[in-house]
């Protein structure tokens, strides 16, 4: 069992990974399906009530301490999964969808889904919120797509970056932008400003610091997400469209999944197998993640494993 520190194995595995050539999906078609009929109330509080009751909170006074606990919380209890891209399935991004397949259809959700329920949430409780969307790095220097949707928090004369939506590599506390660094269950992150006006969320890999995002603060609305999530969930080449994932962030472990090959890290070792069939699939996306699929849509997500 190898010993070197949990964040940077989860960093090495994920980008060795990420970055293999895509597999285009062929039977993914550029169009945009009917949304489902949500099937709860959508009512604002009884959608905040009922994100309260996943996370075992209560609502309190909208501080530092309250915000540490929902995003810690958030990424132990509600899953980043790409099943519905994997699928095809209709993902609508209005507030009442997103709760329904996040937390009371156990569906998972990539960025733009889990951080975009994040924003109405704390805005609910009384948070100052603000909307940016970044671009995925990886430590290049390089000019990919606005892909990656984030929030800032203005509390306490700081911002905080919050981003329960970035997957095994993501932070499970918020970063504030004038902080040194912060850290949690050996992991390290801080937004660094390597050139004026320009952000990077970096974690500590190999005693240096890895840029896994950057992002500026210009002015975002919702039709920007709608842009970056069409492509993250519909093109051919996009990642999600062509890999199966899932993660989990408790605490002293990480959950993760990506494709047919399930870690555990924890900060003593890790370990790994194979998942064998759709059946194995089906139990381990309920049991380790408390992702809920049909036993058609588990052989369905296997057999489209390479």
């Amino acid at each position: 069992m190898r010993t070197e520190p949990v964040k940077d194995r989860v960093i090495d595995r994920f980008l060795r990974r990420r970055y293999r050539r895509v597999r285009p999906n062929r039977e993914c078609q550029i169009s945009i399906p009917r949304a489902p009929e949500v099937a709860i109330a959508v009512g604002s509080k009884e959608i905040l009530d009922q994100y309260l009751e996943a996370l075992d909170l209560k609502p309190q006074r909208a501080d530092f301490a309250f915000l540490r606990e929902i995003v810690q919380r958030h990424v132990a209890r509600l899953a980043f999964c790409s099943v519905g891209p994997r699928l095809g399935d209709a993902l609508p991004l209005d507030v009442a969808s997103l709760h329904d397949r996040i937390v009371v259809r156990r569906r998972g959700g990539y960025c733009f889904e889990h951080n975009g329920l994040l924003y109405e949430m704390l805005e609910a409780l009384g948070f100052e919120v603000t909307l940016y969307l970044a671009r995925v790095i990886y430590n290049r220097d390089i000019q990919p797509g606005l892909t990656h949707r984030i929030t800032l928090v203005h509390l306490d004369a700081e911002r905080y970056l919050v981003d329960v939506g970035f997957g095994p590599l993501g932070p499970d506390l918020p970063v504030g932008l004038s902080q040194a660094s912060v850290a949690r269950g050996g992991r390290v992150f801080r937004v660094a400003e390597p050139r004026a006006g320009e952000f990077h969320l970096q974690t500590l890999k190999d005693g240096a610091f890895f840029s896994l995002y950057r992002f500026e603060l210009a002015s975002y609305g919702q039709a920007d997400c709608e842009l970056g999530h069409f492509y993250s969930h519909r093109h051919p080449a996009a990642v999600f469209v062509n890999n199966l994932v899932a993660s989990r962030i408790l605490d002293g472990e990480i959950r993760s999944l990506r494709n047919r090959e399930y870690w555990v890290i924890t900060p003593t070792g890790e370990q790994r197998r194979t998942i064998s069939d759709g059946a194995g699939l089906q139990r381990l996306l309920a049991t380790q993640f408390d992702i809920e699929i049909s036993a058609e849509e588990s052989l369905l997500l296997f057999q489209q494993e390479p």
